[in-house]
């Protein structure tokens, strides 16, 4: 077996899983129209998460990892299917070359061409086996967590709260191209603004696990207390995410964000990160809103990749346990003693 034969099914693999990762570039450029979202139609979003799934399981499988080989034509040609039926209903001209490999790995699959490509003439061992079967699994749960983004994307939000004219919108806002998380505090928000203008990593930290930021490098301790010197914010100045100089400089003086306005008691908008709003529910409540912009009409598709793959899930867990926790100290602070 020459080199290029020996290479050409993990080359093979690796393109097919790749091809299943730009499938993020669907929703990140708003290509998934928002009522799409809202779940009027399913079909496009269902399309999307078997295509991810299908293609990366596919490209397992064509890597040689047992037992996924044993599906590998049938994941590769309902996966094409999915993708050529969503592309089609979506009807983007700036996607016709995902349609084209669609159809090629659609052959590939349905005339057995796939199953032609050199094997390596070595044999695994068994440990050797379990260890890359095992890494196929973790790997395959991770992908299926960007499958389920259409599902996190909106955690706790209703459709009410979607058509809300938020501070920090822009013009022309496009719903499709943001996500948004809230939840109901039992307090008012009187109760929830002196915790949530804390935020910083020089001020009360971000109240969500500190623990894995530290593990980062992050120098950042959450304090469970309201301190007067901290609650002015002003428009213009840096919200730090880390301490200055973290890793040597690599990410800029100091990263963080800009506050760009600020409306005392009911929202703080940062930029690159969004509008933290805080909606009266009635006389005892509040609805804490995060909106975020993510993606873009022009974003590539190895950006829209990288975004999906390493920063939205965690930005979801993250946010969500800094909302919970903002919840619950609110609540205890707005209870009688």
């Amino acid at each position: 077996m020459t080199r290029m034969a020996r290479f050409l099914r993990p080359a093979f693999g690796v393109l097919v899983i790749a091809h299943g990762w730009a499938h993020a570039v669907l929703p990140l450029r708003g290509f998934v129209p928002a009522e799409y979202l809202g779940g009027q139609s399913l079909m496009p979003m269902i399309g999307y998460g078997a295509a991810l799934f299908g293609f990366s399981a596919a490209g397992v499988g064509i890597l040689g990892v047992s037992p996924f080989t044993l599906a590998t034509r049938p994941l590769l040609m309902l996966a094409s299917m999915y993708s050529l039926v969503s592309l089609a209903i979506l009807g983007h001209h700036d996607l016709w070359w995902g349609s084209a490999f669609d159809v090629v790995l659609l052959l590939a699959g349905a005339t057995g061409l796939v199953d032609r490509l050199p094997r390596p003439a070595t044999r695994v061992g068994p440990l050797r086996q379990g260890l890359r079967t095992a890494t196929a699994v973790a790997f395959l749960c991770y992908t299926a967590s960007a499958v389920m983004w259409p599902v996190y994307r909106e955690w706790g939000s209703t459709d009410v709260e979607h058509a809300l004219t938020l501070p920090g919108d822009e013009p022309g806002r496009q719903p499709a191209l943001e996500i948004q998380h809230a939840v109901t505090v039992d307090a008012p928000p009187s109760a929830v603004w002196p915790w949530l203008v804390q935020l910083g990593q020089d001020r009360g930290g971000f109240y969500s696990y500190d623990w894995l930021e530290r593990a980062f490098g992050v120098d950042v301790r959450h304090v469970n207390e309201i301190r007067p010197e901290w609650q002015p914010r002003r428009v213009g100045e840096l919200l730090p995410a880390t301490q200055a100089g973290y890793l040597g400089g690599l990410f800029g003086t100091r990263p963080g964000w800009i506050v760009e306005d600020v409306v005392p008691g009911r929202a703080l908008v940062l930029q690159y990160w969004g509008a933290f709003a805080l909606v009266p529910a009635d006389g005892a409540t509040t609805r804490f809103i995060i909106r975020t912009r993510i993606g873009d009409e022009r974003i590539p598709v190895w950006a829209a990749t990288l975004d999906m793959m390493t920063f939205q899930l965690p930005h979801f867990i993250m946010e969500r346990r800094m909302m919970l926790n903002i919840k619950r100290l609110a609540e205890m602070s707005a209870r009688p003693s």
